[in-house]
């Protein structure tokens, strides 16, 4: 499968729902704006000018995945320290968390919702709300699942490295939105995508990864000159992360249904 073709198939239907980049462009700058105001500390990027990515950009993708120093508001674990308003557990910053893991999972299920449907049928932003309180509850469930490590490294610090076990769910969410099956199902067709598609998966990450480093070498230079740079540099990665987004969502579509319909002959057979 030619990657970075499939890659390239994904700019047009990108640009039938356009209006979806805005919303991490608006989950970025918003982040960054309260960050300010609530520590009364301005942000200047001092990451690398070029820093060799590998892996896939989030969906909604984030600046972060360049500026690994963008600060993140709730909390955030970095060289050791937490930083955010989150730095302990307690009730009332459980209570916090978990009303922003249930806004940002609504989010998360709308955006690859749309996504997914992008050049296969007309989509506004009314099927934005529907889709995404469809599948509100699986992406719920998952985004508590990958925080868990987290809020672990809150008890101990050694704990953080837990996350890398997250890893294994890299597929669940794109078969969330493809696969019209229960949660439990969706893990099991996440995870075994996964584990036999190994070689797919590290070429897919490092393709799109390697990409993503070149463009964020024009990125970081738009971002060093300020507020206004991040938001342009922002709008860049949501560009370009929402076309990643679709390609990886794609090649998911097209090599599961090719080995079900694979399974399924020699199970005939």
């Amino acid at each position: 499968m030619a990657i970075t073709e499939k890659l390239g198939e994904q700019f047009n239907a990108i640009h039938k729902v356009i209006w979806i980049i805005l919303l991490p462009v608006i989950l970025d700058i918003g982040e960054l704006y309260f960050f300010e105001r609530i520590f009364h500390w301005e942000y200047m990027p001092v990451t690398k000018l070029f820093s060799l990515k590998l892996g896939f950009i989030s969906a909604p993708p984030s600046i972060r995945y360049i500026l690994e120093d963008f600060p993140s508001l709730i909390f955030q674990y970095n060289t050791g320290t937490f930083r955010g308003v989150i730095t302990q557990i307690n009730l009332t910053n459980m209570l916090l968390l978990l009303s922003v893991v249930l806004v940002t999972s609504f989010l998360d299920s709308g955006y690859l919702a749309v996504i997914s449907q992008a050049g296969r049928k007309r989509v506004n932003c009314k099927d934005f709300f529907i889709e995404g309180n469809r599948l509100w509850f699986k992406f719920f469930i998952l985004a508590l699942l990958k925080v868990i490590p987290t809020l672990l490294a809150l008890i101990k610090k050694e704990f953080a490295y837990f996350s890398l076990v997250t890893v294994v769910f890299v597929y669940v969410q794109y078969s969330i939105v493809v696969d019209h099956v229960s949660l439990k199902d969706n893990f099991k067709l996440g995870i075994s995508f996964l584990l036999n598609n190994l070689g797919l998966s590290f070429r897919m990450g490092f393709s799109f990864g390697f990409l993503f480093s070149i463009a964020g070498i024009f990125i970081c230079f738009l971002t060093r000159s300020g507020f206004n740079g991040i938001v342009l540099g922002s709008m860049i990665t949501a560009y370009f992360g929402a076309v990643m987004n679709k390609a990886v969502l794609e090649i998911y579509r097209e090599v599961s249904e090719k080995q079900s319909k694979m399974v399924q002959e020699i199970s005939v057979i």
